[in-house]
């Protein structure tokens, strides 16, 4: 939760910006293109892997920060008010964590047997990907608060997690974890004026089918397994941009969040093989965006 603060302070922060005088700020230009960087904020499910004397040997929170961008293309239809959106997005999140030195067990993934090591030192790499593409109609209306708007959105997103787990020199076990979220949105959004400068509000609730790919890739740990696992899932995201120009481009801040009510996450029992459950996780993410 602070780094949302601290990318809400960010967006607020951008001073000396023209006033804009127009209740809704929507462009009248039939094509509009923009693009955005900057940084992400994971909070997803643990991982949690064997037992190291009453702790576990391998573990991570998921909890970290990593690079996103999109890419956005809004065709609007002059005279209706009425816009088409692609929306396309990625985002990267690497993730490291060790532990000390001592002995371990870990339960094979595929069959629950007990593996002990001893010797060694526990390392942990999480790889964390995120991409889709969001194809949204939605129409425009101009009010006295300024431009509402509301639409429907297909959308796809995908979230491909791998985990390596090293003892020392030697590699145990990688797991890899591929999640496809297929479904739609109800989108719902504002523009106008905050503090003088152009800016929106867009809500989006988004109902998914989630389709989850499990696979265990043994190494030391020997064997292999792949489960599939599936169920539906809600979204609720938010993004809110205010913008300015500089140096004759106009730039903006952009900050968002999004909660997802199911995250696949792996679960690993002694003697059981490994499992699939779910729980919600939580993204935000601070860009800067520039027209093109």
């Amino acid at each position: 939760m602070r780094l949302a603060v601290v990318f809400t302070l960010l967006a607020f922060g951008f001073v000396g910006a023209p006033a804009a005088f127009a209740q809704s700020t929507i462009s009248d230009r039939p094509w509009e293109l923009t693009s955005t960087r900057g940084a992400w904020g994971i909070f997803l499910p643990d991982y949690d892997l064997g037992d190291a004397g009453g702790s576990s040997a391998f573990r991570d929170d998921m909890d970290g920060v990593g690079y996103y961008s999109d890419f956005k293309v809004v065709r609007r239809f002059l005279g209706t008010r009425t816009s088409f959106e692609s929306n396309m997005f990625f985002g990267v999140a690497r993730l490291k964590s060790e532990g000390a030195t001592g002995n371990i067990t870990v339960p094979n993934p595929a069959n629950g047997a007990a593996e002990s090591f001893s010797g060694g030192r526990t390392k942990l790499k999480s790889d964390v990907n995120n991409y889709g593409i969001d194809l949204t109609l939605r129409d425009t209306w101009r009010t006295r608060l300024g431009g509402l708007s509301a639409g429907c959105s297909a959308s796809y997103m995908a979230f491909d997690q791998k985990f390596d787990a090293d003892y020392g020199a030697t590699q145990v076990l990688r797991e890899k974890l591929y999640t496809d979220y297929l479904g739609g949105k109800a989108v719902f959004g504002w523009d106008g004026c905050f503090k003088g400068r152009a800016s929106n509000l867009d809500l989006m609730i988004g109902f998914f089918d989630m389709d989850a790919d499990y696979r265990f890739i043994g190494q030391t740990v020997p064997g292999s397994d792949r489960q599939k696992f599936s169920k539906n899932a809600t979204t609720v995201e938010s993004y809110f941009t205010t913008r300015t120009f500089f140096r004759g481009y106009q730039i903006g801040w952009k900050v968002g969040a999004m909660y997802i009510s199911d995250m696949p996450v792996i679960r690993h029992t002694a003697s059981q093989p490994a499992s699939i459950e779910t729980e919600d996780a939580v993204t935000f993410s601070g860009l800067i965006e520039l027209l093109l």
